[in-house]
């Protein structure tokens, strides 16, 4: 079965995790859905979506991963991440 698209790629989630395979988090899909949904709430767009993906939107994703896994507190820098993407979002649909 292909991979799901997310904005974080399963290999960059576990490298984020420091894991060594996906077997250590049975969860790691649920883990990217949450993640690209907290920033598509966050943001009001799909980031998903984009051609490319935005290294703003990555990191927001890794810091949101890690958060919820080690269940520590969503940090200070992804609340910075989200409004970053929030200001890209809103000039690209005024743009577009």
């Amino acid at each position: 079965m292909p991979e799901a698209k997310h904005i974080l790629t399963q290999a960059e989630a576990i490298g984020a995790l420091r894991m060594s395979s996906a077997d250590e988090c049975p969860n790691l899909e649920l883990l990217l859905s949450a993640a690209d949904d907290s920033i598509k709430t966050g943001t009001g767009h799909d980031w998903v979506n984009d051609n490319q993906a935005d290294p703003t939107a990555k990191l927001a994703a890794s810091l949101f991963i890690i958060s919820v896994f080690s269940g520590t507190e969503i940090p200070d820098t992804y609340n910075q991440a989200i409004i970053k993407l929030d200001a890209k979002a809103k000039e690209a649909a005024n743009n577009g």
